[in-house]
């Protein structure tokens, strides 16, 4: 309804939603098992139910693997503790947000009381929005570390990664506080009909429509922003940058060098598609349902429940699609989750690899930076090497002079081109341009 100004909004009174409002304590005194739901009502439940054990279960493992000691040499710090505040997000979304709809959906009312439905509100709020963030966050880490190597490997911090994406959360929870738990102006009501749950009420529609803009629009030119470039830099000057650098000498191991820096690019590239591919899902999740809220706002109209709730329950499903995206795109975690699942769930042997030959990085035992992080490890050159010397091993083979170099005959005719890389390992890659 609107106050006499004519230019605030209230939200709907809970109790009239309450399951101990008279209209619905007759069924609730004779047991609310003694109605029958309808059929949709059931498969709208069930569909709930499936999609918060489906959340649950995926990230609880996505959080599980990539930070096993097994899963370690596959990703580095920083985009490992992005994925995991991503999955923990996700986790609280599937834990304190979806089952509480369970209930509502069958019995068309609220019946956890009025504290409970605050909580809700802020929560839906505050861990959509905050998914948004750390997808952004992710966005500038792949940038970053695509088109700035040597800077990402040199900068990159765990305290620093762990302090944003603590401020982030305190920052959302704050915002959202600030606008649920004040009942003047604004608040929290019973979404019956989309949601089936508590979330946050906007008592002006430019609000609605601004918080809907702020949620997408900064989110999808980010990521777009963020992706789009360091792919197509990735493919049409880093490959150059990296293998017309590489100039070690050979006494100080410049094959060892130059294989440990390719499977370096390869690892970040890898990560960055896939990271790029959960932010695609997002983006095509979170679309309906962001048209439909400026839609609904600037128009004023009542959208049909049915499309309301498919709508808002595809973008909360996003929850479950980002880990199993992860899943689906990442063989070593794939590989590495069978493992973990047979020995630590089923109590069962893992099925017996072949060994591998171990490799020696004394060649890099020249380099002063890296003399001291050489150990003798199974499965590759780069394995023993610590990841704070990344960047001091990339500033020797990518080094500004070679870098402005480069610039000064960038651009110039593949024959060219041909005389700047004599190594197998470039030529290779200057074929995949």
């Amino acid at each position: 309804m609107l106050d006499p100004k004519g230019t605030w909004l209230l939200p709907p009174p809970l109790h009239n939603s309450s399951c101990s409002h008279p209209r619905y304590a007759t069924s609730m005194a004779a047991g609310w098992w003694s109605t029958v739901p309808s059929i949709i009502d059931m498969v709208q439940a069930l569909f709930i139910l499936l999609l918060s054990v489906g959340i649950l279960a995926a990230n609880i493992l996505l959080i599980f693997v990539i930070n096993s000691r097994r899963y370690a040499k596959y990703i580095h710090a920083q985009p490992r503790y992005l994925l995991t505040s991503l999955a923990c997000n996700d986790l609280a979304i599937g834990l304190l947000v979806t089952p509480f709809a369970f209930l509502p959906t069958l019995l068309h009312c609220w019946p956890y009381g009025e504290m409970i439905c605050q909580i809700q509100a802020l929560l839906r709020g505050a861990l959509s929005q905050q998914s948004a963030v750390i997808l952004i966050c992710m966005a500038i880490d792949r940038y970053m570390c695509m088109l700035h190597p040597v800077s990402y490997h040199k900068h990159s911090s765990k305290k620093g990664c762990v302090a944003i994406m603590s401020l982030t959360w305190v920052t959302a929870l704050t915002l959202f506080a600030v606008m649920v738990l004040p009942r003047r102006h604004g608040g929290f009501y019973f979404n019956g009909d989309g949601l089936h749950a508590c979330e946050p009420f906007f008592p002006r529609p430019s609000l609605r429509i601004l918080a809907s803009c702020l949620f997408y629009f900064p989110t999808t030119m980010v990521l777009m922003y963020c992706y789009g470039s360091a792919f197509h830099v990735n493919k049409l000057r880093l490959k150059r940058v990296v293998c017309a650098a590489i100039a070690v000498p050979d006494h100080l191991g410049a094959s060892t060098v130059e294989k440990m820096v390719a499977q370096e690019r390869r690892l970040s590239t890898a990560a960055s598609r896939t990271m790029a591919a959960m932010s695609l899902s997002f983006i095509v999740m979170v679309t309906p349902w962001s048209i439909q809220e400026v839609v609904a706002a600037c128009t004023g109209s009542k959208v049909p429940p049915f499309m309301d709730f498919l709508v808002t329950w595809v973008a909360l499903s996003n929850s479950f699609w980002n880990p199993f995206l992860y899943w689906l795109l990442n063989s070593n975690f794939r590989r590495i989750s069978k493992e973990l699942l047979l020995t630590k769930l089923l109590c069962r042997r893992a099925p017996a690899t072949p060994a591998r030959r171990t490799h020696c990085c004394s060649s890099l035992a020249q380099l002063p930076a890296v003399a001291g992080a050489c150990t003798l490890r199974a499965g590759g050159d780069s394995e023993g090497i610590s990841e704070k010397y990344w960047g001091e091993i990339l500033e020797r083979t990518v080094s500004s002079n070679s870098l402005q170099a480069l610039q000064r005959i960038y651009g110039r005719s593949n024959a060219h081109d041909a005389r700047l890389f004599p190594s197998p390992l470039c030529a290779a890659q200057m074929t995949e341009i």
